[in-house]
């Protein structure tokens, strides 16, 4: 994939509490293209006063949230407002009866495996939207 989406571009990311880590190092100004959160940690579960998203502003490179519908970290309805007033651009794909953790529950339309895959190719896709003219 690195071909195909320009050398020398560096996008940095994590899940939970790696992608909290990850937009820090992008606010503080990091060398890095675009990052990625898989179930960024909004606020801590039943804290939604909480909120661990004001240095998100801070960032100056396109992001992408990939987030559970029923993330108890933070919804998609919770990041939407939030994602909303980011300057640099910011992309949210939910992963409709997912958990924190993506898992989705047993009597879903989908399977598992089906779901993992959905977010690897968003993530794919994203990338290669974002970065295919470098």
């Amino acid at each position: 994939m690195r071909e195909k989406i320009g050398r020398g571009t560096l996008v940095i990311g994590g899940k939970s509490m790696g992608g909290r880590i990850a937009s820090q190092i992008g606010a503080a100004g990091a060398d890095v293209e675009g990052l990625v959160f898989l179930g960024y940690p909004l606020h801590p579960p039943g804290k939604v006063d909480q909120l661990r998203a004001k240095h998100l502003s801070d960032i100056k490179v396109p992001m992408l949230f990939i987030q559970g519908s029923r993330d108890t970290f933070g919804t998609p309805d919770e990041l939407r407002p939030i994602i909303k007033k980011l300057e640099a651009p910011a992309d949210l794909y939910v992963v409709e009866g997912g958990d924190h953790s993506f898992k989705v529950l047993k009597r879903a339309d989908i399977a598992q495996d089906d779901a993992y895959k959905a977010v690897l190719d968003r993530i794919e896709l994203w990338l290669r939207q974002t970065f295919a003219n470098r």
